[in-house]
């Protein structure tokens, strides 16, 4: 398991933390500050989770959360951690 803290200058998502489970093989992400969070299946389309789970709700709010979750997924690629 491991986890990990980004730091965003957008509102609600200051400060993330990420939980990267190996064994279930799950990236759960939640902002420290906020009671909104997301679980990722690592085996699945990460996009496609993405979307679904931001589907429904205020839409300025749920991009804020696309942005945030696909930026942290593109910097966990680019270091090989997931």
């Amino acid at each position: 398991m491991k986890a990990m803290l980004f730091e965003f200058l957008i509102t609600d998502f200051d400060e993330v933390y990420v939980v990267i489970d190996d064994e279930k093989q799950r990236l759960h992400i939640s902002p420290v500050n906020y009671s909104f969070n997301i679980t990722l299946d690592l085996t699945k389309d990460l996009y496609e989770q993405i979307e679904k789970n931001t589907r429904f709700g205020e839409v300025g709010f749920h991009k804020k959360v696309r942005q945030v979750v696909e930026t942290i997924i593109k910097e966990l690629k680019g270091t090989n951690v997931i």
